[in-house]
């Protein structure tokens, strides 16, 4: 398993090529966790928390902001297995079967491929069995925030620490499959548990820091990602050539839809919400914790606009592979091939359930009392009066209260707004 680092600062999966950025200041901008800042209009620089939302990634004129990846290297005598998530089957075409894509992947000499779209139908009767078992004592926790996307966990422990509690504590379908693979091909084939190596295709960044620092976990059974644009010449090729006829999809339309946004919901008989894009997630996290959507049971959040086909790492457009999945959906049918009595067996064991509980995320362990952490916000205040909240962000920081923040924590000089002359 990869270990998520213990009392250490957060890493970063994201990373500035010093070389082609030009020192503007669209990342600094879109941050959510205004962890960006571009100093003496030099070149960017991560200071805070990244979540791996990728937003810097799609925002740069000049693809200086890139996402890491934690490719795993197979070695000899290892066991290879590689998890397939579900938006790569929108990627090649309405022609191309999502049981081709499986072929192709076996072809390329994986020993073990997995559909994680049947994976994503046990998880639906889980959650429904989750919901209803606990009906009684979710009052005050409602709605649920789907445990799935993994910025939006990593979003709520940052910002947002009072709705951590509304995330159901559930492994999700990724981790099943690593947990499962391991478990299962190490003893059918004799290999201890770590000679099981899988990899996860991913369409987005945040499966990296998913897999080194995971939020609803001890550690990642996920030894390595590598995006779909990685790897999608590669498979291209090798589904061409597929000459085997065995089944290796087993899903319905149901773990089909998960790739794009409303799919994880359409799988649920419950009263539910899809919100994609970051600012809209943002948007309706600010309702929630106002109190505002008791009468919603499950919300289903994805940072990607149209859901996980939208991430950076897919090839093909969002709106294409929507229209490819929609049809694989009424090809399929729209009702789950598990069997409920199959999960319920697997949920009554404890199956499903995570290993600790999601902790607020910071950006420097608490070494203010509270009298001194008031001193440190009035003087916050005190500095804001004197800036001009025009939000320009010349002085290196994504906003005027980020500055004073910066101000007052010694980080920058309040010289540095081009606004300010001395004299307030």
């Amino acid at each position: 398993m990869a270990e998520s680092p213990q009392n250490a600062e957060s890493v970063h999966y994201v990373e500035i090529d010093e070389a082609l950025c030009n020192g503007c200041v669209l990342c600094m901008k879109v941050c959510p966790t205004k962890a960006i800042r571009v100093k003496n209009h030099q070149v960017a620089r991560i200071e805070g928390v990244c979540i791996n939302c990728g937003e810097c990634v799609r925002v740069c004129p000049n693809g200086a902001a890139k996402a890491v990846v934690t490719e795993s290297e197979i070695k000899e005598g290892q066991y290879s297995v590689v998890n397939a998530s579900t938006p790569l089957y929108a990627q090649f075409g309405e022609e191309v079967m999502p049981n081709d894509v499986l072929l192709g992947l076996k072809r390329m000499g994986f020993d073990y491929v997995h559909d994680q779209s049947y994976t994503n139908e046990i998880f639906s009767v889980a959650l429904e069995l989750y919901f209803i078992g606990n009906l009684k004592k979710l009052d005050a926790r409602l709605p649920l925030i789907s445990p799935v996307c993994p910025v939006v966990t990593r979003l709520i422990a940052y910002r947002f620490p009072s709705l951590l509690k509304h995330i159901p504590p559930l492994v999700p379908p990724r981790e099943i499959v690593a947990r499962e693979a391991k478990k299962r091909l190490s003893a059918k084939h004799g290999f201890k548990q770590e000679e099981v190596k899988v990899l996860h295709i991913t369409p987005c960044p945040a499966k990296m820091i998913s897999i080194k620092e995971p939020m609803l976990s001890g550690s990642s059974y996920l030894d390595g990602a590598i995006g779909i644009n990685n790897i999608y010449d590669c498979l291209k090729d090798s589904i061409q050539k597929v000459d085997e006829d065995i089944v290796l999809h087993h899903s319905g339309g149901v773990g089909l839809g998960w790739a794009m946004c409303g799919g994880e919901t359409a799988g649920l008989d419950m009263n539910c919400l899809a919100i994609s894009g970051l600012q809209e997630t943002i948007c309706y996290l600010e309702k929630m914790e106002m109190g505002l959507l008791k009468d919603i049971d499950y919300v289903e959040f994805r940072v990607c606009l149209e859901g996980c086909i939208g991430g950076p790492f897919t090839v093909v457009d969002k709106y294409q592979a929507k229209q490819h999945l929609q049809k694989f959906i009424r090809m399929f049918g729209v009702e789950k091939r598990v069997k409920r009595q199959y999960v319920q067996k697997l949920y009554e064991k404890g199956w499903f359930f995570i290993e600790k509980k999601p902790i607020p995320l910071k950006d420097k362990p608490p070494q203010l009392s509270v009298s001194e952490s008031i001193k440190r916000q009035n003087r916050v205040e005190e500095i804001v009066k004197l800036l001009p909240m025009s939000e320009c962000g010349a002085c290196g920081s994504p906003d005027c209260r980020t500055f004073a923040e910066d101000v007052v924590d010694g980080e920058a000089s309040l010289e540095s707004c081009i606004y300010w002359d001395g004299k307030k």
